[in-house]
């Protein structure tokens, strides 16, 4: 009978289950939605131990750092209430330094809001200046360039002239020496002996040089091209200097034992004069040959040069062109990241400063009586050793044992809620007043004792008693609130999802402190009083 009862009991409750279930899956189906409305409201993490209950001892109160005491303000015997200064050490230079780190967070902060607030007209002016004196400044080199490529084509043309008259100086004087050498030929080596023979040779040498000479002049002044004029100069060169060597030859004949006398003295002068004549245009064609090289290597410099000019000036353009670019443009999120970043760190700067100037200063943290003052003014304190000791005026404290992992959380001062088993429908509150630099080994892990004060210990509460307490590490209040159930996330943005104008719709939000209590603080994204969907 008992068996068959348990039976039906248990079909009823999964019934009843199973009703709930339906029911449930059919709101969801037509519509209906669990909501909460935003609120402000106080949010907070903490971390809960349970400790034990004993009698108030003195507590040791020491620096977090070594230094020199400057100010002791209590004396063995002085009644001091919660929060009373007791003693400091030197801080001139945490405050010079916090200084500093002030100075550098403004100008952070300062260039945030500059980029964030975008460039001023003044800037934009600067900007479009440097573009215009950028323009001006390229406009003026390209006219340079073209200039230098006239000039260029002009002192090209110019040697080029030098040259042809050259040319045509040196045929005359080539022609004119051909004729005299043909005279002297016909007058004096008309025989058959081997001077005769030789003259006639250089003779026909020189009328030879002369034709091919006549040919390469004809090309150059009918076509004026540098091809054209470099083939000439160097064929002069050729037979001005074989032609050289042929009156130099027949000079030497005349002056053999045979025809010294015979050639007249007028005949070889001008002999002699040809010959000069001939060294001088054969100078004169290297000469130009050297003057179109060096006008050439002169041309290219200057239109390197030229070149060279534009482009730098072209490059100053493009970077003006994209300073101003940047001066107009939106600012970028990793740039805005980036001095986010640069401002946090300066807060941080400041925060850890000001930190530890306030461990430079020793505060009575209870109601209590100084007991104990172990340093003078002037001393040098060493970190956590004991400068001055205080008996708690609160007869009992709850020592906790507190993990590693938690104990960077916690700080002298932290408010803690304590809830007492033999008391058990009551919350009673506390202050963490003491914590031990020292580690305590529980088997094997580490721990840091904890000591927490009454605000106002119970009337009937025994040393010994069991107490559950939580020591809250942050806390807000008055500020926007939602559950973190309320809360989902998508690609690794947070977002909620409201409901307005009888729509649905998600909205991107930031949050803040993550509370112990379940609920979570709203930063950006939501305003008092909309209706979040919860039903998650």
């Amino acid at each position: 009978m008992k068996f068959k009862t348990k039976v039906i009991i248990s079909l009823i409750i999964f019934a009843i289950i199973l009703i709930i279930l339906i029911f449930s899956l059919f709101s969801k189906k037509n519509g209906e939605h669990d909501f909460y409305i935003v609120e402000k409201g106080e949010v907070y993490q903490d971390i809960t131990e349970t400790g034990t209950i004993k009698k108030g001892d003195k507590i040791l109160l020491s620096f977090k750092n070594s230094g020199q005491l400057k100010e002791v303000y209590v004396e063995i015997g002085d009644e001091v209430k919660e929060g009373a200064l007791l003693a400091k050490v030197d801080n001139t230079q945490l405050y010079i330094q916090l200084q500093q780190s002030k100075a550098g967070l403004e100008l952070n902060q300062s260039e945030l809001d500059k980029l964030l607030a975008g460039a001023t007209e003044q800037e934009i002016q600067i900007a479009q200046t440097s573009i215009d004196n950028a323009n001006t400044t390229l406009e003026n080199e390209e006219k340079d360039l073209e200039n230098a490529l006239a000039t260029a084509d002009q002192a090209l043309e110019d040697v080029y002239e030098d040259a042809l008259n050259t040319l045509n100086d040196s045929y005359l004087k080539l022609y004119n020496a051909s004729t005299a050498v043909k005279l002297i030929q016909a007058t004096y080596f008309t025989g058959n002996d081997q001077d005769s023979s030789d003259v006639k040779d250089g003779k026909d040498e020189i009328i030879e040089s002369l034709e091919e000479m006549e040919f390469y002049l004809d090309k150059a002044e009918i076509n004026f091209t540098e091809q054209n004029m470099g083939f000439a100069l160097v064929n002069f060169e050729k037979n001005l200097a074989d032609s050289r060597n042929s009156l130099s030859k027949i000079r030497e004949i005349i002056e053999s034992n045979v025809y010294t006398n015979v050639v007249s003295s007028t005949d070889k002068t001008s002999l002699d004069t040809h010959r000069t004549n001939i060294n001088t245009v054969y100078a004169n064609v290297i000469g130009e040959q050297q003057d179109i090289s060096s006008a050439k290597i002169s041309n290219k410099t200057n239109i390197d040069t030229a070149e060279s000019a534009v482009a730098v000036a072209k490059d100053a353009l493009k970077v003006a062109e994209n300073n101003l670019a940047l001066v107009i443009a939106e600012p970028r999120e990793e740039d805005i990241s980036l001095y986010q970043a640069k401002v946090k760190s300066a807060q941080a700067s400041v925060n850890m400063l000001e930190s530890q100037i306030r461990d430079t200063i020793l505060k009575s943290p209870i109601d209590g009586i100084i007991v104990a003052v172990e340093n003078s003014v002037s001393e040098t304190v060493q970190a956590a050793s004991p400068i001055i000791s205080i008996l708690p005026a609160e007869p009992f404290e709850i020592e906790l044992d507190i993990y590693e992992e938690d104990i960077v959380s916690i700080r002298r001062g932290n408010l803690a809620k304590i809830s007492l088993v033999a008391f058990p429908d009551e919350i009673f509150e506390g202050m963490v007043v003491f914590i031990d630099p020292a580690e305590k080994l529980i088997d094997g892990i580490v721990y840091y004792e904890v000591s927490i004060n009454f605000e106002a210990a119970p009337e009937g509460v025994k040393s010994g008693m069991t107490a559950d307490v939580s020591v809250i590490t942050t806390f807000k209040d008055g500020v926007l609130i939602i559950p973190d159930d309320a809360i989902e996330t998508k690609d690794e943005e947070v977002f909620v999802r409201i409901f307005e104008d009888n729509k649905i719709e998600e909205r991107s939000i930031e949050i803040g402190i993550e509370g112990s209590n379940d609920m979570v603080e709203i930063i950006v994204g939501l305003d008092q009083g909309e209706k979040i969907i919860i039903d998650n």
